[in-house]
């Protein structure tokens, strides 16, 4: 607290254990590194899960191969369909991170168009529309 406040609430000043202020450097990561890690992160997560479960499915399969248990087979199945699961996960980690790392297409100007709005009338858009449809030779009348 400041040296004021501690003698307007009767506070014995608090010593200071230090003496600069030393600052935490950042480190700013772009978003396309940002999304490099991550999905650096989730591969190796998923090749491990991979894994992991190439291990339980042969396990499995002796176990059910040794008892023939109708139950044990079921297993197995899940586990073979987890085991697909995960594979397709990896697959689907390809196809998203191509998604993140492409940009959005830009207009002349580079501006993004988001959304398009028109204004007019209800009889003006359907005028508008109709000359489309004309000028596209997509009148089905």
């Amino acid at each position: 607290m400041s040296k004021y406040l501690d003698n307007a609430l009767g506070l014995n000043p608090m010593a200071q254990f230090y003496d600069k202020k030393e600052l935490v450097p950042t480190v700013i990561q772009t978003d396309s590194e940002q999304v490099e890690e991550d999905v650096n992160k989730v591969r190796d997560n998923l090749s491990d899960a991979i894994e992991l479960s190439q291990t339980a499915v042969q396990d499995m399969l002796s176990i059910a191969q040794q008892s023939q248990h109708p139950k044990a087979y079921e297993v197995l199945n899940a586990m073979i369909k987890t085991y697909a699961d995960i594979s397709m996960g990896l697959v689907d980690l390809q196809a998203k991170k191509a998604k993140l790392v492409t940009k959005k297409p830009e207009t002349e100007n580079g501006q993004t168009i988001n959304n398009n709005l028109f204004v007019g009338s209800t009889a003006e858009l359907q005028q508008m529309l109709e000359n489309m449809k004309k000028k596209d030779g997509n009148n089905t009348e």
